[in-house]
């Protein structure tokens, strides 16, 4: 009778903890399957992104600069709901796994098929015995034999069994790895092969003299007179020959009309050129941009402009409307730098990874053959998307990134390392704060710009340069700038966000963008006064443009 009970007791306690890991097992494999397309529903629904395990892999890598990831609080909370829905529906589904024997997915597994061939039925007599539930067979002594004619038969119906056994097995394989591994390989490889396509000039001026319909007998009027239709799209300034009759494909043989600015260049005497990127700078932002009329209503009727330095110098240069910076700033930079079409992928860039064995020939090797010296120079980290790899394997002599200016700033302008994250704030997560950025690069022009002006006096020649700096304070999500100018007095822009919907963020924006631009100031009227720009040309850009006034400010990339 123990022997009974103790028994007893053993089995319910094999059930109990075999029902614990059903539930957490099914629980657990629940989550694991359906989070991916969870997440890939979210991402197509708040961002256009699809979600992969690149994209995992990505967040993960860069997680030190996901605190500074411009995620709205809408969309934080739709993640917690939908991970809430996703977390009950798993418990759902392993409970009915745990209680219901007909939710044994063992059952529905088609691999049974390759593991479990046969399938035998056992006419023998069973019965539980007390230890635990443990079942024992009764078998009779004669069914462990078989007869002659027995014999026959299995040997008559086993090829057959073999034949259509591995006509399931094949069915099997073919339809869960070899038809998905397909189309996964084709999905895989059209992108590519319609982007090769697409900028492949040769290719398409080959299949555009092939495919171009033949000429047609009416002629295609439009506004300008009886000229082509496609002239329409193409400004009068600019002369052409185009390809063919219904055509854009066109050969650009020079321009005409007034000549917008010239250029010239002395020999012995090559000036510097310095790049100028204004993190989240957009064209909406400069009122001379825009333009007085403010047709748009832009600035909600003021005279008002977050970019008055920017503004008073693009009048005394040469301002150019049309532009188009990619997002995020790695994209850009190909494009700014290398002239390259930004490489279109969610997790990657044209730099991601450093691209050493990539051979690319833009600004910094241009300069480079003209005896340049190329410096790449900014406030921000490099790290993220291994700018710190990428940029000296590709043209750059010297990279300034966060660690260096910090260095500098505590040796030559007296901040302590206390002042980087204190109550001072110099620094952020991004990096070192524009006004010192500023400071220090122009420090270094100045002096050697002095050692420029030494060498030629002494008959030696100029050793020009080309630097690119890119500035940080302005970056999403717009919420540090250093204490004396969170004390000092600022323009009152509240007529231009009141009564919108992401009314503190545009604030934000706004104070984060006057402070660069009034350290732009800075620094250009400094190298004005210091004689730097006699023999400087000077080119300041968005890296690329946002739009705090949406849930999602990404998607506005115009610069």
């Amino acid at each position: 009778m123990v022997m009974e009970r103790y028994g007893s007791t053993g089995g319910m306690t094999l059930d109990i903890v075999g029902g614990i890991a059903t539930f957490a097992v099914s629980w657990l494999l629940f989550i694991a399957m359906l989070a991916p397309f969870v997440a890939d529903m979210m991402l197509v629904v708040y961002r256009d992104m699809r979600f992969s395990f690149k994209l995992l892999a990505s967040l993960v890598k860069e997680m030190e600069y996901l605190k500074a990831a411009p995620i709205s609080t809408d969309e934080v909370q739709a993640a917690y709901i939908t991970a809430g829905y996703l977390v009950v529906i798993a418990a759902l589904f392993a409970l009915v796994r745990t209680w219901a024997s007909w939710a044994n997915l063992a059952l529905w597994n088609p691999t049974q098929i390759v593991l479990n061939p046969v399938n035998t039925t056992n006419n023998g007599k069973s019965s539980k015995k007390g230890a635990g539930g443990v079942k024992y067979e009764a078998l009779a002594l004669e069914d462990g034999t078989i007869s002659v004619e027995d014999k026959s038969t299995v040997k008559l119906n086993e090829t057959p069994t073999m034949r259509y056994q591995a006509l399931r097995v094949a069915v099997v394989i073919l339809g869960l790895v070899i038809l998905p591994a397909i189309a996964v390989a084709v999905r895989s490889v059209c992108s590519p092969l319609v982007a090769y396509a697409a900028l492949n000039v040769t290719l398409n001026e080959l299949l555009l003299h092939k495919f171009e319909p033949a000429p047609i007998e009416v002629d295609l009027t439009n506004l300008i007179g009886n000229k082509p239709w496609v002239e329409k799209f193409i400004h009068k300034s600019e002369k052409h020959e185009r390809f063919g009759d219904d055509t854009m494909f066109r050969r650009t043989t020079g321009f005409s009309g007034d000549l917008a600015f010239n250029v010239s260049i002395d020999n012995d005497n090559p000036p510097n050129v310095l790049l100028i990127g204004v993190e989240s700078f957009r064209y909406r932002d400069s009122r001379y941009l825009v333009g007085e009329e403010d047709p748009s209503n832009l600035f909600k009727g003021t005279n008002l402009t977050i970019t008055p330095n920017f503004d008073r110098w693009a009048k005394r240069g040469v301002a150019m409307r049309n532009i188009w910076s990619s997002i995020p700033t790695s994209r850009s930079l190909e494009s700014a730098l290398f002239a390259q079409v930004p490489y279109h992928s969610n997790t990657q860039s044209g730099v991601t990874g450093g691209k050493t064995e990539t051979k690319l020939s833009g600004l910094p090797q241009l300069f480079s053959e003209k005896g340049y010296e190329t410096y790449f120079t900014t406030g921000s980290t490099l790290e993220f998307d291994n700018w710190n790899i990428f940029l000296p394997s590709h043209g750059f002599d010297y990279v300034w990134d966060a660690r260096k200016m910090k260095r500098m700033a505590q040796q030559s302008l007296n901040i302590s390392r206390e002042d980087w994250d204190g109550i001072e704030h110099r620094g952020f997560g991004w990096g070192v704060h524009d006004d010192l950025s500023f400071k220090l690069l122009g420090d270094f022009l100045l002096k050697r710009r002095a050692q420029q002006i030494q060498k030629t006096a002494q008959g030696e020649p100029k050793m020009p340069m080309f630097i690119t700096h890119y500035t940080i304070t302005s970056h999403e999500p717009y919420k540090s700038w250093p204490r004396w100018y969170q004390e000092s007095a600022k323009p009152d822009f509240s007529a231009m966000y009141e009564g919108e919907q992401h009314a503190d963020r545009i604030e934000r924006y706004m104070k984060a963008r006057y402070f660069t631009d009034m350290e732009l100031g800075k620094f250009m009227d400094r190298m004005e006064k210091e004689g730097f720009l006699n023999d400087t040309i000077v080119v300041i850009f968005g890296d690329h443009g946002q739009a705090p006034e949406i849930d999602n400010s990404n998607l506005h990339e115009e610069s």
